[in-house]
């Protein structure tokens, strides 16, 4: 009898402390593969600690070593943890690319060769290197002042860097006639890989290039005969442009612009001001509008997100107009809008509300075009135009995540360059409520989980054990 309570009482405390020890070898083989394999799912509402397919498919051609240094003073925070959370997944997907911190100050030797670039930057900034090669990303271009992340957008188009044959496309400003070039609108695109270039474009020519875009943002003087000719020719070879007025800026008439759209494009030009009060986004003076049905902004229409707009000029379409023309609205006005006369009404009004004399109702202030040009040899080429009734769309509202002002932007770009226009590395919200453990935090809770809590249930069994066995 008594052996039997022996054997019992052997083979119960062999069968809890085996199953502690499978625990814990769990625990340890599952942390030891965390840095290989992905073991979390993640479930905030844009994926922020996931990789979408896009940058999936730019790191699968990585093939040469990549490595990722993330440039510290040796002390965590949560936006350094975010960030090597999203880096992670980088590291997980190819092998060819390696993530590590460097304490700056601790090991200055690792970063001398970039001490003067490294010296404005902000610590989590990251240095990536391939070879001689290297990319330097700024800690402060990783999250927006209202909760959004940039980090997987701007490390993915870093990484496109190094893959071969992947050339940044390049966009080019005009400059000379007293062009309002937003430096919001020039960081978006530099943070999705293009190139920003500008040219005077009277002793210049555009682009060869067919696929090129031009933007021409807000000129305060008019374009030359020769320059329009010159614009004209790269429309016909397939080009691509882009023309922001603006009523602030430029309230005048520009008569040889406004007169080539309006005789080979059939887009005419409305000098007014454009406002609806009833829509002010709080309390300034951009405007909510309504999106309009394109490749470029169906995308934008299924996030749900809002698109804002500031005073602009609005446009109409020629009774005239040639029909291998297509004009489509992608941002118009509410019908409770209303047209100042110009800037100078709404100065001597002193208000930004409706009076009497005010027209009323719907207005287009952004629209897309394309035209089919066949030339000598038979060949088609399709010339994209978007015209916009103000600069200040893609401005202030550009970085303001909250709208989908950054997203028609950067769509547009990309249907002018052949592309399917879709939100894929875009901002991503972060989530309120998130906890986000430091290396301290996460090594205490480690110790609390994988071994004070299964040793106190140890423990509890035993005593348990012993006082029922000696009841």
């Amino acid at each position: 009898m008594k052996n039997k309570k022996f054997r019992y009482s052997l083979n119960s405390k062999a069968f809890i402390v085996g199953a502690v020890i499978i625990v814990l070898l769990l625990n340890a083989i599952l942390i030891s593969l965390d840095s290989k394999i992905p073991l979390e799912f993640d479930f905030t509402e844009d994926k922020i600690y996931a990789l979408t397919e896009e940058s999936e498919g730019i790191v699968d051609k990585i093939e040469e070593p990549i490595e990722i240094l993330i440039l510290t003073t040796g002390e965590d925070t949560q936006s350094i943890s975010m960030v090597k959370n999203v880096l992670d997944k980088y590291s997980q997907r190819n092998s060819a690319i390696t993530v590590r911190e460097v304490d700056v100050i601790k090991n200055p030797a690792e970063v001398q060769a970039y001490v003067q670039e490294i010296a404005s930057m902000n610590i989590g900034s990251l240095l990536i290197r391939q070879g001689e090669r290297y990319e330097l990303v700024n800690a402060t271009d990783f999250f927006s002042q209202n909760g959004y992340s940039y980090i997987e957008r701007v490390v993915t188009t870093k990484l496109a860097g190094f893959i071969d044959g992947m050339t940044a496309s390049s966009v080019f400003f005009t400059t000379g006639h007293g062009e309002q070039i937003s430096n919001s609108t020039t960081k978006v695109l530099e943070m999705a890989g293009y190139q920003i270039e500008q040219f005077d474009s009277l002793s210049k020519d555009f682009p060869e290039d067919g696929k090129s875009i031009v933007i021409i943002s807000a000129p305060q003087s008019d374009f030359s005969v020769e320059e329009i000719d010159k614009l004209d020719k790269f429309l016909d070879r397939g080009g691509n442009v882009q023309i922001y007025f603006d009523p602030i800026y430029a309230s005048s008439d520009l008569p040889n612009l406004q007169n080539y759209l309006r005789e080979d494009w059939g887009i005419v030009r409305n000098t007014h001001v454009v406002l609806d009060s009833g829509n002010m986004i709080e309390n300034s003076t951009y405007m909510v509008g309504v999106l309009g049905d394109h490749e470029i902004t169906n995308p934008v229409k299924e996030s749900q997100k809002r698109a804002g707009y500031s005073p602009a000029n609005s446009f109409t379409v020629a009774a005239d107009k040639s029909t291998g023309i297509e004009i489509h609205t992608l941002l118009s006005t509410y019908d409770d809008a209303f047209a100042k006369a110009s800037v100078e009404a709404i100065m001597e009004e002193g208000n930004l509300q409706k009076s009497a004399n005010d027209e009323s109702g719907t207005f287009d202030v952004l629209v897309a075009a394309t035209k089919d040009i066949d030339n000598v040899d038979n060949e088609v080429f399709t010339g994209k135009l978007i015209v916009g009734g103000s600069v200040l769309i893609f401005d202030a509202l550009t970085t303001d995540t909250r709208f989908a002002n950054e997203d028609i932007l950067l769509n547009s770009v990309n249907w002018m360059n052949g592309g399917e226009a879709s939100i894929t590395v875009r901002a991503k919200a972060i989530p309120g409520g998130v906890m986000s453990l430091t290396v301290t935090q996460f090594w205490i809770w480690l110790a609390v989980l994988v071994l004070v809590v299964p040793v106190a249930i140890l423990a509890c069994g035993i005593v348990i054990f012993v006082k029922r066995r000696y009841k």
